[in-house]
């Protein structure tokens, strides 16, 4: 059952409960699967150049737009659980990759500063990030989170490098189901 109706059942089952004032829940792993994913290879990382090079791909994730519009008075707990990077389209082999990194960015007019995620390192299939449970909330704007994956490697393949992106976050609610 996917969360969207799995909320629905619980908040039409509770319709008719007059005494509640409070509902709380949690969805686990609304995710964003991003498949193949490409990143382009500058020229001059083909060239044989000195030192590495960095590879950098933006992504928006509207996590918000898979909870009910119901839930819009809900105090919601967002905290991101993992985002991964898996091989895909010819690209058969991440471990060129020496760092990997997911910044997520600062909504305009904040005070926030960009969070930096380092991720595990790179196997032949996939590079892996820790959400560590960190809360998202602060960083969504309308309810979409701005991310930015850099990767960056001494040696590069040719072309393009392609990935599946795939992010999940969890979410905690409590609704005062009075007002």
């Amino acid at each position: 059952m996917n969360a969207k109706l799995m909320l629905m059942v619980v908040l039409v089952m509770l319709s008719g409960c007059g005494d509640v004032l409070f509902l709380e829940g949690s969805v686990n792993q609304l995710c964003q699967k991003l498949p193949a994913q490409r990143f382009r290879v500058p020229p001059r990382a083909r060239a044989a150049v000195p030192g590495s090079i960095t590879l950098e791909r933006r992504f928006d994730f509207d996590v918000t737009a898979q909870l009910p519009a119901e839930l819009s008075r809900a105090e919601l707990v967002i905290a991101l659980d993992r985002l991964t990077l898996t091989s895909a389209q010819g690209t058969t082999d991440l471990r060129f990759i020496d760092k990997a990194r997911v910044i997520l960015e600062a909504p305009p007019a904040t005070t926030l500063t960009p969070t930096v995620l380092e991720a595990e390192a790179a196997t032949q299939e996939a590079v892996r990030f820790n959400g560590e449970a960190l809360e998202l909330s602060p960083y969504l704007k309308s309810g979409v989170l701005s991310y930015t994956v850099a990767l960056t490697a001494s040696s590069m393949p040719t072309g393009e490098m392609s990935a599946d992106v795939d992010a999940c976050a969890n979410v905690s609610m409590r609704w005062n189901y009075a007002q």
